[in-house]
């Protein structure tokens, strides 16, 4: 990681260039690219660079989408409180809230439910942009959200599906960057791998549609009386003229509508992935006493060596014998985790052992799959199996295979059926000694 006194100065460089760059390709007003800047420093100078590509994501599509269908957007540009130039209202309305889960993040530690939140955010502006930008070419007349009537083109909380699938697709965008860009602090596994672009997405795409809703009933509507239109300008028309209100909460404008939506899409990917997304667990001792090193062994194949086909699902897919010593006095459960960090979509878990008694010194070849009759629990693997299953990587290079192994000061009444994430979690803070075995496999 980049020390921050070099860091939030190249951050503050990079907003200060995009934001100028903004306002000089028109994208932004005056207030909107200072605005920006602020935001931006928050992002790139204490985020870092991930978060940098996540707001760049948004920013770059959505400003992209505004100019591109800026003429077809001429004919109902009147119902618009604010033109296609975002202000500053509009700047913080999108990012306020990932920029606050930027600057909350290493303060509070790395949770990982903040990077989904931040993630969250940015998903439904994104979704609510492209849904509105994209949604206005739909050859179908929108239907407001609340009750399926149709509306003109243009009114708040007029929805058409060719809107939702852009809508859709804006936060699936940004929910494939938040894993390919995702923190150290996240476990690379399969399952979050899997899991943190479909937490983003739905969130996002609750996000714009909640954004709908509150349009469709509570935002603050106008009425040209001259024209005859509803609008959300106010204190006057395109044309001039002054608006009345007709419906909805005077404060309640465009741009706290969309906070709305970035809030509620951020807190929902965060209520989500606090339960479902796990942090990395480290292998070295992280607590207690008597910190030391386990040493780990197995008589079936040697240190970083391959693995005998026997054990890889190739074979007979049972699980090799492992020995180990030094465990610490004051343990009171160990646990075992075998993974694969060479997985092509992240690591895949092999094996989760847990609940093993500390005057346990082995485990003997082919453990079957369940209650195992020492006293272990065994967790729920990547297969979704509650046992060992072995090697099985794609053709190409060798694959290793790590055994770790971890001395704990948790007594072993664990539930059945963790997985190695709900695991990790359980474990961290509490892991008083380590070690590890590895061997390889390829095909």
């Amino acid at each position: 990681m980049m020390p921050i006194y070099i860091q939030l100065p190249l951050g503050l460089i990079l907003a200060g260039l995009i934001a100028a760059a903004a306002y000089f390709a028109r994208a932004l007003n005056r207030s909107g690219a200072l605005a920006a800047f602020i935001l931006g420093t928050v992002i790139f100078g204490i985020g870092g660079l991930n978060w940098a590509v996540l707001l760049l994501a948004f920013f770059l599509s959505s400003s992209f989408l505004s100019i591109l269908f800026k003429h077809q957007k001429k004919a109902i540009a009147a119902n618009f409180s604010k033109g296609s130039q975002r202000d500053a209202g509009q700047v913080a309305a999108n990012g306020a809230i990932a920029g606050l889960c930027a600057l909350l993040f290493p303060l509070l530690g790395q949770p990982v439910w903040l990077w989904a939140a931040c993630a969250g955010a940015l998903a439904a502006a994104n979704a609510d942009t492209w849904g509105t930008e994209i949604g206005i070419l739909s050859k179908s007349k929108p239907r407001l959200i609340t009750t399926g009537k149709p509306v003109d083109t243009g009114t708040s909380g007029g929805i058409t599906w060719t809107g939702i699938l852009a809508a859709f697709s804006g936060s699936l965008l940004i929910g494939l960057l938040a894993v390919l860009v995702k923190p150290a602090a996240i476990t690379n596994s399969l399952e979050n791998n899997i899991l943190l672009p479909i937490i983003v997405t739905l969130a996002g795409l609750a996000g714009s549609l909640i954004d709908s809703w509150i349009g469709a009933t509570n935002q603050a509507m106008y009425y040209c009386d001259i024209c005859q239109k509803a609008t959300e300008k106010h204190p006057l028309h395109g044309c001039g003229n002054p608006t009345r209100l007709l419906r909805g909460a005077a404060w309640l404008n465009n741009d706290w509508v969309n906070t709305f939506c970035t809030f509620c899409g951020g807190l929902l990917a965060a209520l989500i992935a606090y339960s479902l997304i796990s942090s990395s667990l480290p292998l070295v001792s992280d607590g207690g006493v008597d910190m030391m090193k386990l040493t780990v062994t197995s008589p079936a194949f040697a240190y970083n060596q391959p693995i005998p086909q026997k054990f890889t699902c190739d074979g007979e897919n049972k699980s090799p014998a492992l020995t180990w010593s030094d465990i610490p006095a004051s343990t009171r459960s160990l646990a075992l985790i075998v993974d694969d960090p060479d997985a092509p979509m992240g690591t895949y878990t092999h094996w989760v052992v847990y609940n093993l008694p500390p005057s346990l010194v082995n485990l003997p070849e082919g453990i079957p799959v369940g209650k195992m009759v020492n006293g272990g629990s065994q967790g729920i693997n990547s297969s979704r199996t509650n046992g060992y299953f072995g090697p099985c990587p794609p053709a190409g290079k060798p694959h290793r295979y790590f055994f770790k192994l971890y001395a704990t000061d948790i007594e072993p009444t664990l539930p059945d059926g963790l997985t190695s994430e709900r695991l990790a979690a359980a474990l961290s803070g509490h892991i008083l000694a380590s070690g590890e075995w590895m061997g390889t496999y390829s095909r």
